[in-house]
């Protein structure tokens, strides 16, 4: 069996680790595989299994003929024969199908604002979803959403948690030397810089935090698109003198897991989630966990059994959910390890693939 998995880009972000993880994955579990990123590649690429083959299209627009024809070659010149589109990467999965007969597409939806479905554009999406044999989804919002709006046939559509492999992003190096060492305690945010992450929260609950403890440092840990909304948060780190110095925006890392073992607490202050693979990440560091009640976060924590869940633009309660885990030392230590033991229990990356791998088997037989 030969698999190509597609993506837009390879930054490190939730949708484009989880593309990199199940390359890998699926190159470990003995299929041939491949990975293309259809825009460009990031710092992701320094972590793809040496037997995954790599091909980066640097498409210029939706239209660009002579990267889908590249792409078209390439799946022919290797006889590849199911394509696994993340993300919106599913319309070009569809038109190269359209031009490869026999081509089975799978769809992966990751999309983070399932607490927003309702606003999500769906026209392409409906005129796609024909063409897809099956799709993967991270949420049973996601789900319902494929099957209401999308009118996939309950049996094409299957949920798939998440999983990390966070040894992949560990830079097997010395440990990074973080700025101010000597915090306690060390808060830890691995999200990009976009609004529906509510960063701007996450500042308002720190400052609430440094009350307590005057020595607390915040790291945030994702890439950004040098946009309004990143350019607010820098500016107000700037300005703040409670911030400056305090709050370090740590950019895209390729060493998170050494980041990780190096803080005390991980957070999220999400507006919208699908499954965070931060969450999973965070687990498999041994992290205690704070974060808001959206997508499937209650899910991972079960019902905040294996951390804290917090009302979403709520500073004050994710503020009092972090004095509390920083003040019982003890607790936090035995959250965090309990939440490692659920998340490689309940979201272990060879259940995940056995999944994969039963969906593209059956999808291979119907050739």
């Amino acid at each position: 069996m030969k698999v190509i998995t597609l993506i837009d880009s390879l930054i490190a972000a939730g949708a484009e680790r989880m593309a990199v993880n199940i390359a890998n994955g699926l190159s470990e579990a003995g299929i041939e595989s491949h990975l293309c990123a259809t825009h460009s590649g990031g710092p992701l690429e320094e972590f793809i299994a040496p037997d995954v083959r790599i091909l980066i299209l640097q498409k210029r627009s939706f239209m660009d003929y002579k990267a889908l024809w590249k792409l078209r070659r390439y799946i022919r010149t290797h006889r590849i024969e199911i394509l696994h589109a993340h993300s919106s990467s599913v319309f070009w999965a569809v038109l190269i199908k359209m031009l490869t007969p026999g081509l089975k597409v799978v769809w992966h939806d990751h999309y983070g604002y399932s607490d927003q479905l309702n606003e999500r554009p769906r026209l392409a999406l409906r005129v796609s979803a024909p063409f897809v044999d099956h799709a993967f989804v991270v949420n049973d919002k996601l789900r319902d959403f494929a099957i209401r709006s999308l009118k996939f046939p309950p049996g094409k559509v299957s949920f798939l948690a998440n999983f990390a492999d966070i040894n992949t992003y560990s830079s097997q190096l010395a440990l990074p030397e973080l700025p101010s060492p000597e915090a306690y305690p060390k808060l830890v945010c691995l999200a990009n810089l976009r609004p529906q992450k509510d960063h701007h929260n996450l500042l308002n609950a720190f400052l609430v935090v440094k009350q307590a403890y005057p020595n607390a440092a915040l790291y945030l840990v994702g890439g950004h698109f040098n946009d309004d909304y990143h350019n607010s948060i820098v500016t107000r780190i700037e300005n703040d003198k409670a911030l400056n110095g305090s709050v370090h925006v740590l950019g895209s890392r390729n060493d998170v897991a050494d980041i990780l073992t190096n803080c005390h607490i991980g957070i999220l202050s999400s507006l919208s989630e699908g499954l965070p693979v931060s969450l999973l990440e965070y687990g498999l560091a041994a992290l205690p966990v704070v974060c808001t009640k959206v997508g499937d976060c209650e899910f991972v924590l079960d019902n905040g059994t294996f951390g804290k869940l917090v009302e979403p633009s709520n500073s004050q309660q994710l503020a009092d959910a972090i004095i509390r885990y920083a003040s019982h030392s003890e607790e936090m230590t035995s959250s965090g390890q309990q939440l490692r033991t659920h998340i490689l229990r309940n979201f272990s990356k060879e259940g995940a693939i056995q999944n994969i791998k039963a969906v593209y088997s059956a999808l291979y037989k119907t050739n």
